[in-house]
């Protein structure tokens, strides 16, 4: 599959001046996981604020991950949960809080498909720009999982968020592969790879590959 990109970031921690931008009502109930993907987003709009006007896809594996946690613990210890922070613990509720902080109504689409969640957030963007729309921003993020589950997932090894504006025209070209392996080599973490995809497109050139279980992904410019 190919697209062009338009442009892109990589952000690890939030910008507190960027986010400045977003009303105080709203920023209030911004978690830190919101933060980083709303500072991706900002940074990307100071440059093209058409993005006001362009689909979004979320892609995020865990979510809202620590603020579930929260919840959880609440709900162990017996306690009544604050309606609010249980809406606002959902996959698409940060898009919610960037639609209106933004006025942007265009389409918002949240996906999560465990460990391939970082490439097929790629196919779902690419698919759309290809099919639907001339534009489409891509923000792929997630936290460090929080100890608890420290047995289950060790996925991502740093909070990060990575915000590409993809395009149906104009940009880097990039081509976006899939192929099925009978065995697989590579098991690099999620934010290696998404460094990995963001270097190629600062540089302009490379690849990038990715494995999982039998299914390997590829990104490179073309």
């Amino acid at each position: 599959m190919r697209a062009f990109v338009a442009d892109s970031t990589l952000v690890e921690t939030e910008c507190r001046e960027r986010l400045k931008q977003i009303p105080a009502s709203t920023r209030r109930r911004l978690s830190s996981y919101a933060k980083v993907i709303m500072t991706a987003i900002l940074e990307l709009s100071e440059r093209h604020p058409q993005l006001k006007e362009t689909p979004v896809v979320l892609a995020t594996r865990h979510g809202d991950l620590h603020r579930t946690e929260k919840l959880l613990r609440e709900l162990v210890r017996g306690e009544v949960l604050s309606p609010t922070q249980f809406a606002l613990s959902v996959n698409n509720a940060v898009l919610g809080q960037y639609s209106m902080a933004a006025d942007n109504r265009q389409a918002m689409t949240t996906l999560s498909a465990g460990e391939q969640t970082y490439p097929l957030g790629w196919l779902e963007a690419v698919s759309q720009v290809q099919s639907e729309t001339r534009q489409v921003l891509l923000v792929y993020a997630d936290e460090v999982p929080p100890a608890v589950y420290s047995g289950q997932v060790h996925s991502p090894v740093r909070s990060f968020a990575h915000a590409v504006l993809l395009d149906r025209e104009n940009g880097q070209k990039l081509i976006l592969d899939r192929l099925v392996e009978k065995e697989s080599q590579l098991q690099e973490d999620v934010w290696l790879v998404a460094n990995g995809v963001q270097q190629m497109l600062d540089s302009c050139r490379g690849k990038v590959v990715k494995d999982y279980n039998g299914v390997r992904w590829s990104w490179h410019v073309a």
